[in-house]
């Protein structure tokens, strides 16, 4: 009866050591495989490329395909802005953007709940200065004076309107005595040549200036 308790305990203890040794060696392999996998997730070649003065690109790769985000701030221990990617990829690309220019900005990437850094440090890149582009005035050629029309001499009554008045294709001779005596012929080309002046042979009403006026009386004259 007591060998057969004692074989009893014997082999409950022999239980008891392969079971504790399993969980031993399957934790263990659990720490190995869990091991292997945050190290296949582990961003290698982290850098920072296209910065502008509103936004930079972050570049990294994993040896196995996750998703990633980018958690930043612009102080080293403030991250409250995020980015992160939407589909699973071993060559991550994610830009960060709206950004503040000549601002140091400091990052880190997580991965599920691994959160990875410049060897216990932040990354940090800085935006570039807002740079103002002016183009340059287009140079026009000189351009010529335009010459004015000679303004007429006028007399002292300019307020006279003068009609339009086109010259017959065969002008009217008509003949006046001048006062030396001679006999002058002047046609509605001579007249109109004249208007506007104070010419005292054409100005024959007096009035200080050559118009219609004086042609309508040099006819009426002159029949």
């Amino acid at each position: 009866m007591k060998n057969k308790k004692t074989i009893i305990v014997i082999v409950a203890l022999i239980l008891a050591i392969t079971l504790i040794a399993g969980l031993v060696l399957g934790m263990d392999k659990v720490r190995n495989l869990f091991g292997q996998a945050t190290g296949q997730q582990q961003p290698q070649g982290v850098r920072v490329t296209n910065v502008t003065a509103n936004s930079a690109t972050i570049v990294w790769q994993t040896t196995i395909p996750v998703i990633g985000q980018i958690e930043y701030g612009t102080t080293p221990g403030s991250f409250l802005l995020r980015s992160a990617e939407t589909n699973q990829t071993a060559n991550h690309n994610l830009t960060l953007s709206p950004l503040l220019p000549e601002t140091i900005y400091y990052f880190r990437i997580r991965v599920a709940d691994q959160v990875y850094d410049d060897n216990g440090a932040p990354y940090s890149f800085t935006t570039k200065a807002i740079t103002e582009t002016i183009s340059p005035s287009p140079t026009l050629p000189p351009q010529p004076e335009a010459a004015l029309p000679e303004e007429p001499e006028t007399g002292p009554n300019t307020s006279d309107s003068f009609p339009e008045i086109t010259p017959q294709a065969t002008p009217t001779t008509i003949s006046q005595t001048t006062p030396q005596g001679e006999e002058a012929e002047y046609t509605l080309g001579d007249f109109v040549e004249k208007f506007g002046t104070s010419d005292p042979e054409f100005d024959l009403n007096e009035d200080g200036i050559v118009n219609s006026q004086d042609w309508s009386l040099y006819q009426q004259q002159n029949p």
